[in-house]
Order: C-alpha cells, then sequence, then structure tokens
C-alpha cells in the first residue's frame, strides 16, 4: 500500500490495534506484517502523537484548562470542550451549553500540539471572564453554512419552512401510522400556533409561545419543538424562545383501579345508555365488555386491542391464554415491540370476562376512531377511570404478583427503563403498602418459619456429627495401641 494512502490506524500487533495500545510505549510498537519501514514510522509516528497529546491533556488537567486537544483526524488536532451553543443549536434538556470539538486547522506535529495548547488555555480563558463567542474562525465551514442559510431562508415564509420541515423529518421516520400520528401530535401541533404566512422571525416565535399558559405542558413542549424548528432553519432567537421556557409539568397523580374496582367496572361498562340512540350504545353490550376484559386482562394498550391474532388466541391449543399481537392489522403500531406472547396474570379473568367469546367491536372507520369510542364509552358509563388505566393496573398487578420488571416489560412492550420511569409513578402510597405487606412481610414471615426448622436440623446434625467424630477418635486410640503392644 502507497505510504499516502496508508492508515495507521487499522493497523495491529498480535492482536492488538494500535488505539488500543499503550501510546506511552510507542518506541517498542511492531507491526504484524509491515510492508515497508516506512508503514512502520507512520504507524510509531501515529502513536508519539498520540502520546504527546495524552501529555498536552494532563498538562492542561493541572492547570485546570477545561479545553482538551483531540486528534479529529489522522493529519488534523482539534479543540474539545463544553462552548455556548453555537448559533442555531440547543443543548441537552434546552442546556445553553453543549460540548464542541472544533477544528481550527492544527496540523498533527510537534508544532501542531504546542499551538494547540495555546489555542486552548486563550479559550478557556475567554469563558472564564464570559467574553467568549461564536467566530467566522470557530465556526469554520459552519459559519458559511448559516450566513447562507439566513440568506436563502429569510425570503421563505413559516408555512413553507414548516414544509421542508417535514420533508427533513420523513428522513428518518417510517411513513406508517406511528410516524404520521408522531408528526401530526408532537410537531405540527405545536408548530400550527405559528403565523404561516410570514418570514421567521422574534416576533412570530413570541405570537406562538403567547398562546400558550406559563408553567402548562403546552408551554413546555412547544418551547422544545421552536428550538428545533429554529435549529432547522439556521435562526438564532434562542435568547427569545428561552425567556418563555417553563420546566416540565409533573403529571397528575390518577387513582389506578383496584382489581375489585375492574371486576365491577366490567358489569357497569355493559349497561345501555337511555340517554343515547346510537347502535353502539344500545345493541353492543357484549362487545363493550369483551373489549374492556381484555384491556383489563392483558394491559393493552387500547389501540392494540385491534390487533389481536384472533385466530391464534381463540386456538383450543393455546392453553396459556396468550395474546399475541399483528402490526399489520393496525398499519403499524408500537405492538412490533413484543418480543413474546402476553398472558393474563389473572388467567381466571378469561373466563370470568368471558374473553374466549370473541365479540371485537368497531370493526369499520379509522382506528382512531375506533380508540376514541372505547374512551367516550368510559365516560358516558361513568367509569371513575379510562382505558388506559386498566394498563397502569396490569403493570400493577405485575409487581404486586412479584414478576421480574424485565419479564412485565416484555409483556407491556416497551423498555425496563420506560416500564421503570412510567408505570411505578401510578403506584400510590396505599399500593406501595399492600406489595410491602405481600411481598415483604409474607416473605419475612415464611422465612423465619423454614429458618427455624433449618437451624434444628442443623443442631441434630451438629450432635451426630460429634458423636461420630467421638467413636472414630475412640477407634483411632485402640489401634495405635494395639500397635504399641504388638
Amino acid at each position: 500500500m502507497p505510504a499516502n494512502t496508508f492508515d495507521p490506524r487499522n493497523s495491529e500487533w498480535e492482536g492488538i490495534l494500535i488505539d488500543q495500545w499503550e501510546a506511552s510505549k510507542w518506541k517498542q510498537w511492531k507491526p504484524k506484517h509491515p510492508s515497508s519501514d516506512e508503514q512502520a514510522k507512520l504507524e510509531r509516528e501515529y502513536l508519539r502523537i498520540k502520546y504527546a497529546v495524552q501529555q498536552a491533556n494532563a498538562a492542561l488537567g493541572l492547570d485546570r484548562v477545561k479545553i482538551k486537544l483531540k486528534l479529529t483526524s489522522l493529519k488534523t488536532i482539534g479543540l474539545q470542550g463544553t462552548f455556548p451553543c453555537r448559533p442555531g443549536d440547543v443543548g441537552k434538556q434546552g442546556s445553553p451549553n453543549k460540548q464542541y470539538t472544533i477544528s481550527c486547522g492544527f496540523t498533527a506535529n510537534d508544532a501542531g500540539v504546542k499551538m494547540a495548547v495555546l489555542k486552548a488555555r486563550e479559550l478557556d480563558l475567554l469563558l472564564i471572564t464570559k467574553q467568549f463567542h461564536w467566530t467566522p474562525e470557530l465556526l469554520g465551514k459552519q459559519a458559511q453554512k448559516i450566513e447562507l442559510g439566513n440568506e436563502h431562508q429569510s425570503t421563505k415564509l413559516i408555512k413553507e419552512l414548516i414544509q421542508d420541515y417535514e420533508r427533513e423529518f420523513w428522513k428518518t421516520h417510517e411513513q406508517n401510522r406511528r410516524g404520521i400520528k408522531t408528526w401530526e401530535s408532537h410537531y405540527l401541533r405545536h408548530l400550527k400556533k405559528l403565523p404561516q404566512d410570514v418570514p421567521m422571525s422574534a416576533q412570530a416565535l413570541e405570537e406562538a409561545l403567547e398562546k400558550t399558559r406559563p408553567n402548562t405542558s403546552s408551554r413546555f413542549f412547544l418551547v422544545w419543538q421552536l428550538k428545533k424548528f429554529c435549529d432547522f432553519c439556521g435562526l438564532d432567537e434562542l435568547k427569545t424562545i428561552y425567556a418563555y421556557a417553563t420546566p416540565k409539568p409533573q403529571p397528575t397523580i390518577r387513582k389506578i383501579p383496584t382489581d375489585e374496582e375492574i371486576i365491577q367496572g366490567y358489569s357497569q361498562i355493559g349497561l345501555p345508555l337511555s340517554a343515547y340512540t346510537s347502535k353502539d350504545n344500545l345493541t353492543q353490550p357484549e362487545q363493550w365488555q369483551w373489549a374492556y376484559g381484555m384491556l383489563a386482562t392483558y394491559g393493552l394498550r387500547p389501540h392494540e386491542l385491534f390487533a389481536v391474532d384472533i385466530e391464534a388466541f381463540a386456538d383450543p391449543n393455546n392453553s396459556f391464554h396468550l395474546v399475541n399481537l399483528n402490526p399489520y392489522l393496525t398499519g403499524g403500531t408500537k405492538t412490533g415491540e413484543r418480543s413474546c406472547g402476553i398472558p393474563p396474570l389473572h388467567p381466571h379473568w378469561v373466563e370470568l370476562f368471558k374473553l374466549k367469546d370473541i365479540r371485537l367491536p368497531f370493526n369499520e372507520g379509522k382506528l382512531s376512531n375506533k380508540t376514541a369510542k372505547l374512551y367516550v364509552r368510559f365516560r358516558n358509563n361513568n367509569l371513575s377511570f379510562r382505558p388506559y388505566d386498566l394498563r397502569h393496573a396490569y403493570a400493577i398487578r405485575g409487581h404486586r404478583l412479584r414478576v421480574p420488571i424485565k419479564t412485565m416489560a416484555d409483556y407491556m412492550g416497551h423498555s425496563v427503563q420506560e416500564h421503570t420511569k412510567t408505570y411505578q409513578r401510578w403506584m400510590n402510597e396505599d399500593t406501595n403498602l399492600e406489595i410491602y405487606k405481600e411481598v415483604v412481610i409474607h416473605r419475612q414471615g415464611t422465612s423465619k418459619e423454614a429458618l427455624k426448622e433449618r437451624i434444628s436440623e442443623l443442631e441434630a446434625e451438629n450432635l451426630a456429627l460429634k458423636a461420630e467424630n467421638a467413636t472414630l477418635k475412640q477407634l483411632l486410640i485402640q489401634h495405635q495401641l494395639g500397635e504399641l503392644f504388638s
């Protein structure tokens, strides 16, 4: 391989990659199969400069300089640190600062290391004295991008920018039911608050933000979305947005129904509503009850009810009454996350709620309309909880039955992190106390009885061993005396 195309970062020696080799031992490095002395020199030089960068960073660390050197490529050294966000950029969780690697054009050699150290100290001093600002030199190509972007975007109306934003969105999202819902609910819903027929500006942002109240979820998510939109548009108006920023409101703690309340609700959901003339309300009580029973027994998301593989569920060989979901039935949903069949945590509910007598309601209309009818029915029948609360109850039921968290997360179709973050939130003081009684007190009582029994067994075993030991000692003494007098 020619020296000008050879990349020493791909080299290894005795199974050790060069980047895993201790750089301070660069003189000891020997390539596994050197094709020429020139390549061996390039590999050792790469390690030597890497070691020089490590030494420079150690010295900067001793002086409490927070900007560090980084080999950004084989031939260049950059500077890495936490800086105020670039124009149009936003840090994690709305932070005004973000970590960047700045390329200042320093060559990866001894002179480049020295110049990079001087620049690191200079930038660190600017940060300490709060005099740092982004210059075209520090922004590099980003400066040209922002300049060209501002020139181009300033002539576009907001509705045109939103169309561009949507095209960018679909580059990383599938155009299925879930993707469409994400765009409409988490993006477009907030962007519609902007005036549509004017260019993007601080005034337009303020107009949208004024439509929401402080300390509300609407304000929090609007601020979050406008930051992303401004970043896309290359507009540096974060000060305007931060002026309206509000902390994320905590969700209202809801009362999750107990198993007894769920059983009572099964009868209540089937009661006809004389005040309504809808065919669904008056003639389909069994179908409402079947839908209710499935949500309660299997902890389904409401829309997942219509993704149940009915044939597999009704199969006589399905002895454990598992539910499997087919995402194709609903045009793509979160149901694809399930890695196993969903079991009933109370198997007797399958018979109690007559779930094997399939009575799937609402076979016509859009999925969103079918799901909405569930919520309307719960409200019209004066149930004190909502369809999704049955899912929360299923999660808590799993805790009370001591099902492992990973297993419950698989049953519910999400990650362990989501399970602990979202569903344990609904476990109120009474629920936690009940779980403590069932899991800790009961286990402790059982353990005490078992421990007493085990102690008695060990005491008896100990006495038997002592007797056996005494017998063996006596036999040994007799044997030794026999040898002595023989």
